[in-house]
Order: structure tokens, then C-alpha cells, then sequence
């Protein structure tokens, strides 16, 4: 997947794991199945194929457009809300930095001062969490 691709993954994850209620909009504006297909497809053992990944966000985000929620995985670098950038030097700090996506299909990044704890992954299931960067030695 391509990093615009990329980001627009992380987008929707983030906000499927900040606001649980958007799988209930995504299936009322008529998209349930992509989403279903899309969360199945970034789960899985291969890396997903960009063109299908892009056609089920599009349809995802054209369901969220019918319901009110424009541009729901459409975000600019530096725009409020915004993928925060990482501070210099972070790979070498020993405690946790923050959390990046514990399947590498994204690129998706939380910062402690957004969330004191690991965020949830919204493609990893329920209870799946953001792995913690940088990883631990053990």
C-alpha cells in the first residue's frame, strides 16, 4: 500500500476506535460489508492489495457522506487534528513514546499526551491495542 493509502487506514482506524458508534453509521449509510471486508483484509497474513483497500475506503467513505460525516479518512499533515509528528531522537528514549499499529498496515501514531494508555486498533479487533514504540528489548 502506498502512503497516502496508508494514512487514510490510520485515519478510519483512529476513528473507529475513538468513536465505536461509527460502525452503526457506516452500516446505515449502506457499507457495513466493505467495512467488514476491509477490517478482514488488513487482518490478515498478506499485505492487502492497495486498489481493493482503496475501493473499500471509498465506499466507507461515501456511506459516511450519506449519513453527514464527510471526509471521514481525509486528513492534511499539520491540519488541526492532524497525524502528530515524532519528536527527534525518540528511538533511543526507553520508555514508551507513544504506539503505532500493531499490524503495520498503517500509519497511524498516538502520542502519551493524547492518550495515557494504548489506544485501541480498530482492525486488530476489540481488544486489540496499538503495540508501543519503541518496541520494548524483551
Amino acid at each position: 500500500m502506498d502512503l497516502l493509502l496508508r494514512d487514510r487506514v490510520g485515519t478510519l482506524c483512529e476513528q473507529l476506535s475513538r468513536w465505536p458508534s461509527l460502525r452503526t453509521t457506516i452500516g446505515d449509510g449502506g457499507a457495513e460489508h466493505a467495512l467488514t471486508e476491509l477490517l478482514a483484509l488488513l487482518t490478515g497474513t498478506t499485505d492487502p492489495e492497495g486498489p481493493r483497500v482503496s475501493e473499500l475506503i471509498d465506499a466507507i467513505e461515501d456511506a459516511c457522506a450519506r449519513q453527514g460525516l464527510a471526509g471521514l479518512t481525509s486528513r492534511e499533515v499539520g491540519s488541526p487534528g492532524g497525524i502528530p509528528a515524532l519528536p527527534p531522537g525518540m528511538s533511543s528514549a526507553p520508555e514508551v513514546m507513544g504506539w503505532t499499529c500493531p499490524l503495520g498496515r498503517c500509519n497511524r501514531v498516538v502520542t502519551p499526551d493524547e492518550t495515557a494508555h494504548p489506544p485501541a486498533c480498530a482492525a486488530h479487533g476489540p481488544q486489540g491495542r496499538m503495540k508501543p514504540y519503541p518496541p520494548s528489548a524483551s
